[in-house]
């Protein structure tokens, strides 16, 4: 998907909650990679846009969450998407491991409420993965937020990742290793 494409379907999704007779918002704080193509654009496209969703903790019993999963689904169909092509997956893991930044609202669609965090906090997440494919995003979150040293960034995952045991269990010291 690239930032155009994001935001239709984000336009979309927003329209079809309104339709379906949602008037709360849905809000939702954007991480992975449509945050570093909409914020950092040091890429083109992105597989699917993730996002945690700040006020559905218990998505098996909230009925908002089954009627975002629904119009999920409806984009989906429409426009030929994956089924999660907007992926809420991290959100109980990254509740879990720390607290979660309450963004700044950049745009709305409908009652969707899109929240960015702080860069910091990609880069943390970023970090912590430690995948391959994060590589080019580790170096750019780097490079726009100043982080020269292996402290500084161990700073930063220690503010939003506090848990020393999950660090390790991330192999964060081989990661901060490769880049400082």
């Amino acid at each position: 998907m690239q930032a155009r494409e994001i935001e239709n379907y984000l336009a979309q999704l927003g329209q079809e909650l309104v339709d379906r007779g949602v008037r709360q918002p849905v809000r939702m704080l954007l991480i992975g990679g449509a945050f570093m193509l909409l914020q950092v654009q040091n890429r083109l496209m992105t597989d699917d846009v993730d996002v945690v969703l700040t006020d559905i903790e218990d998505t098996s019993v909230s009925l908002l969450y089954r009627q975002l999963n629904s119009a999920v689904q409806a984009i989906a169909r429409q426009y030929g998407l994956k089924g999660n092509w907007l992926n809420d997956m991290m959100g109980d893991a990254l509740r879990e491991n720390g607290p979660l930044p309450s963004g700044t609202l950049w745009r709305t669609f409908g009652v969707i409420e899109l929240y960015l965090p702080p860069k910091e906090y990609i880069l943390v997440l970023k970090l912590m993965a430690g995948r391959s494919k994060d590589r080019a995003d580790i170096r750019s979150l780097c490079q726009v937020l100043q982080i020269h040293d292996r402290q500084q960034a161990q700073s930063l995952v220690d503010r939003y990742i506090p848990n020393k045991q999950l660090q390790q269990l991330s192999d964060l010291d081989d990661t901060l290793e490769e880049f400082f």
